[in-house]
This record gives structure tokens, C-alpha cells and sequence, in this order.
């Protein structure tokens, strides 16, 4: 498998990124029909990190978003699945994510590595698109007065696995007594509520709360879930009711999230990431190994009937001591010993010869 990252990355610094697509495409379809083990979830892990960085390069930010995301539902503290998911965060105008993602990269990864220092940088970006936003939103409130819609003013984002689907609303210093997470009693309807002062002045107890109604994809328990509250968002982690997994967070007839918010959808490890793309199709590597498996065979052949037609001319053109050196070591090893010396093999028995 080794060799096969390494052909990607050398496809990959070539430029050639839909040969390199190929090859970790191929290589996570060969992987995921192996037995589940520690090592091979963290190989997938590493695949899906460097075919986030070249969809990228495809201009696929969604489905480099959506491998990142995967690969840290398996290793939440893998610094390579954190960037790339920041970086596809920001081209896909979720600046506030990228923050979040970059901030953990950064603060993970060793100092004075190359890697330390992208993250960096890419952390800097997001800080000043964050920081423009809300220059953006400020400029606007002013103009609309009270007509600003509460929901629209945090990112949020999702994920999930087969039995959790987890909503991360990027809400920056939000009290723990001032956010209140309410389900259904079928559990479908999730409802989000985020208490704030908006004046200046707190005396004047002006409350303009951000509320989040969602009509879930599918009921959830009541229970088995979790609510965690940190300084740069609100982390809310569901239980499903019917393990697999959803085509969307919400129930809505077209399809697709609020055009401010990014899915980062994950599939189950023994799923293909990637549908097949007009330009690629996957390798049938039974077929390869069967092909290979005849030319080895015919190689064997031929080299088989070069080497009996070499013996025979060397046994016609021999003497009689050679011709019996031959005969003897031949017999007495069961083939696997061919002797032209007579003064060596006359005297003794000759032994079979391991294969």
C-alpha cells in the first residue's frame, strides 16, 4: 500500500491530480475488503487525508470536505484531516469552521515543522475572513435596523456516523446557562435556543435570542445524546434511532442545507467515499492479479523449456563421467541438483536440496 501513496504523491507533485485521484481511489477500495485493524484504520486515515488535498487541487471542495471529516470521525486528533478540513471550510465560505479546525491543527502539530507552518497560515486567513465578516455584518445590521434574522448570525456545520449525527453551531463565548436544547417527543424536531445581551447597555435586559429549529432527516433518541459548550461553539451529539446513514440533516423535498451552512457528511469505512467520475473508473484488481498470475506462469514456462533445452545440450555434447554425474545428481536429489562433476558426486550420495 505504501508504494501506491507514494505513486499518488509523485502523480500529485506532478500535477497529474486525476492520476493521483486514480491510484488513492483504487488503493481505499483494496484496503477497505481487508479485516478491520488498528493499522488499517490508520492507513484509511492517511488515504483520506492526502485524497482531501487532491480533490482540492479538483476544485471538489465538498468532497474534500467530506473525506476530512471522515477520516477525523476515526482519529479526531489527526493534524493532517484537521487542515484539510479547514482548508476546505474556507473555499467553502465556512471561515468560522476553518478557524475551529485550524486552531486544534496548529496547536497539535510540533513547532517549527513545515506542516505547523501552513497550518499557520491557513489559521491567519480564516482569522481575517472571520474578521471581514463581521466588519460585513456590522456595516449591515446598521442599515436593516431590527429587520437582521437572528438564525442567520452563526456558521454551523454536521457530521455523522451510523448510529450519532452531531450539529456544531460556531457560536464564540456563549454561556453554558444561556443555551437550551429541547427534542420533540418523536424526536425529530430539534430546537436550538441561544440567550444574549445585544445591547450595550445591560441594564436595558434587551434580549435577541438565536434560535435554530430543525426538522430532522430521521427521529433520534431522547436520551443517549450530549450537549457541549466551549469558547468557540455549541456541540450537540445525537443518538439515532435507526443506525446508517442520512442523505441530510433535515427533511426538506429538494435536498441540501441553507446555503450558509456546510455538510460534512461521513460514510461508514466499508462504503466507497467517491462515486465513479466520467474520467475514472476503478481497477478490477482480481483481473490484474489473474493476469499476472499467467504471465508469471508463461515466464515460468519458457524459462522451463529454455533451461531442459540448455541441460540436453550439455548432456549430448558430454563424456561418459559427465553424462553419469549428471544421471546421478539428478536421481539421488529428486531433481533439484544437476552435477557435471563425476570426481564430486561418484563417491557420495547427493541430498535433495530445499526448493
Amino acid at each position: 500500500m505504501a508504494h501506491l501513496l507514494a505513486a499518488a504523491r509523485a502523480a500529485f507533485d506532478d500535477e497529474d491530480f486525476d492520476e493521483s485521484l486514480q491510484i488513492l481511489d483504487d488503493a481505499m477500495c483494496e484496503i477497505e475488503r481487508a479485516e478491520p485493524s488498528p493499522q488499517r484504520d490508520a492507513l484509511v486515515v492517511k488515504l483520506l487525508g492526502q485524497r482531501s488535498e487532491t480533490l482540492m487541487k479538483c476544485g471538489l471542495a465538498q468532497e474534500a470536505l467530506d473525506d476530512a471529516a471522515r477520516a477525523l470521525s476515526m482519529d479526531a486528533d489527526d493534524v493532517e484531516a484537521l487542515l484539510r478540513s479547514g482548508v476546505a471550510m474556507m473555499s467553502l465560505d465556512d471561515a468560522p469552521g476553518a478557524v475551529v479546525a485550524l486552531e486544534r491543527a496548529t496547536a497539535l502539530e510540533a513547532s517549527g515543522t513545515s506542516r505547523r507552518a501552513t497550518c499557520a497560515r491557513w489559521l491567519e486567513r480564516a482569522r481575517a475572513k472571520v474578521a471581514e465578516s463581521s466588519g460585513a455584518r456590522s456595516s449591515d445590521s446598521v442599515g436593516c435596523g431590527s429587520d437582521a434574522k437572528a438564525g442567520e448570525r452563526y456558521k454551523r456545520t454536521w457530521y455523522q456516523s451510523d448510529t450519532h449525527a452531531t450539529v456544531e453551531v460556531f457560536a464564540r463565548g456563549v454561556a453554558a446557562d444561556s443555551v437550551t436544547v429541547d427534542l420533540s417527543e418523536n424526536g425529530d424536531d430539534l430546537r436550538l435556543t441561544i440567550d444574549a445581551l445585544t445591547d450595550d447597555d445591560g441594564s436595558a435586559r434587551t434580549y435577541d435570542p438565536y434560535v435554530l429549529n430543525l426538522r430532522l432527516y430521521a427521529p433520534v433518541h431522547c436520551d443517549g445524546g450530549s450537549v457541549s459548550i466551549s469558547p468557540a461553539k455549541v456541540e450537540i451529539r445525537m443518538r439515532k434511532r435507526v443506525p446508517g446513514q442520512w442523505r441530510d440533516l433535515e427533511r426538506r423535498e429538494a435536498g441540501g442545507l441553507a446555503h450558509s451552512v456546510t455538510v460534512a457528511h461521513v460514510l461508514p469505512t466499508n462504503s466507497p467515499t467517491i462515486a465513479p467520475r466520467d474520467k475514472r473508473s476503478a481497477k478490477d484488481w482480481d483481473a490484474l492479479e489473474r493476469e499476472l498470475a499467467d504471465e508469471l506462469a508463461d515466464e515460468k514456462q519458457e524459462g522451463d523449456a529454455a533451461l531442459n533445452e540448455l541441460f540436453q545440450k550439455i548432456y549430448a555434447n558430454a563424456d561418459d563421467d559427465t553424462r553419469r554425474a549428471m544421471n546421478k545428481s539428478f536421481i539421488e536429489s529428486n531433481g533439484t541438483v544437476l552435477s557435471t562433476d563425476w570426481t564430486d558426486v561418484g563417491s557420495r550420495d547427493v541430498a535433495p536440496e530445499a526448493p
